[in-house]
């Protein structure tokens, strides 16, 4: 884990209006998440068999990469700072497209989502989101 990079995501996250797990939830971007992050502990980490950190940011890398894709963000759900080892965690990551939830399916399969949805919420710092364009949700319980 990059230590330096950590702290530039917590300062990120507070500028941009993280307060201690309130809503609304704060939004940072797939490369500001996954820059300097090992932390299997950060995402998914329910599941049984962790595919690691670099799964995850290969699919989302994919998904940025398709068309009808403006962005990828990760909502910052927790950050712990009693430890410099655990990395901003984050159950949730929204995708800016133009295309159906089922677009995303193949891609996130290997992450075991346990949700893929379209859906509005309300955010500290919201995404820009053009017209035709929706929030697709990806959410580990």
């Amino acid at each position: 884990m990059d230590k330096e990079k950590r702290k530039q995501l917590i300062a990120t996250a507070k500028a941009r209006g993280y307060a201690d797990m309130a809503h609304p939830r704060v939004l940072v971007t797939r490369q500001e998440f996954f820059d300097g992050n090992d932390d299997e502990g950060s995402i998914g980490c329910n599941l049984n068999d962790h595919p690691g950190v670099a799964a995850f940011d290969d699919a989302f890398r994919q998904i940025e990469d398709m068309d009808g894709v403006a962005d990828v963000y990760f909502a910052i759900t927790e950050i712990d700072e009693t430890y410099d080892s655990i990395w901003p965690f984050t159950d949730t990551a929204y995708i800016v497209t133009r295309l159906a939830p089922s677009a995303f399916e193949s891609v996130l399969r290997p992450l075991e989502p346990d949700e893929i949805a379209a859906g509005v919420e309300s955010f500290a710092n919201p995404p820009g989101i053009p017209a035709g364009y929706q929030l697709v949700r990806i959410w580990w319980d």
